[in-house]
């Protein structure tokens, strides 16, 4: 009886543990909190290094849409700059840095195409290209005439050539974020 009540005890951490499934984007992700967020969830570096280094669904600032644009660093050093948007799990990021700079949507599967860019009113149509995680990136200078637009405007819609808004955000704060972004390119 004893034996077979030893041989249960050393197999029981053997089965919970194989219960255990974390996922690849979990660890990921709490890579990202233990590391650049150094705790904090709501930090710019830990969005910043979610939108970069997790596949599946990139995080973006966290709290309401309508709070505006921040700014950070991906664990690689990269200045990021963005905003969640309106419609939940779509967003808009702007990286610089190591010879880097583009504009990448998220809340639409990449695929080469074209958008949209419509800053108050005004239209910036560009060319996106996937990334290895299949979202849209746009390569663009920091100089380019849309990412001047983005720091002075109000309001950002990025719309398919269907007429679809992929994105719809505030531009609150964009133009602090995107200079702070901007100074480190």
């Amino acid at each position: 009886m004893r034996a077979v009540l030893f041989s249960i005890l050393l197999l029981l951490p053997a089965a919970v543990a194989g219960q255990i499934d974390t996922s690849a984007l979990q660890r990921c992700v709490w890579a990202c909190l233990a590391g650049p967020g150094k705790g904090d969830a709501a930090s710019a570096a830990y969005n910043a290094c979610v939108a970069e280094r997790c596949s599946e669904q990139p995080a973006a600032p966290q709290g309401d849409a309508g709070q505006g644009w921040v700014a950070g660093r991906t664990g690689a050093g990269v200045g990021v700059a963005g905003v969640t948007g309106a419609h939940e799990g779509t967003g808009l990021y702007y990286f610089c840095g190591q010879g880097q700079s583009y504009l990448r949507v998220i809340g639409v599967d990449g695929g080469e195409r074209g958008m949209i860019v419509v800053v108050d009113g005004t239209q910036f149509p560009l060319s996106f290209q996937p990334n290895d995680r299949n979202q849209p990136e746009s390569a663009l200078a920091y100089s380019d005439p849309v990412i001047g637009a983005l720091q002075r405007g109000s309001q950002v819609r990025v719309m398919t050539y269907d007429g679809i808004a992929v994105v719809e955000a505030t531009l609150t704060g964009a133009g602090r974020a995107l200079a702070q972004v901007i100074s480190s390119c």
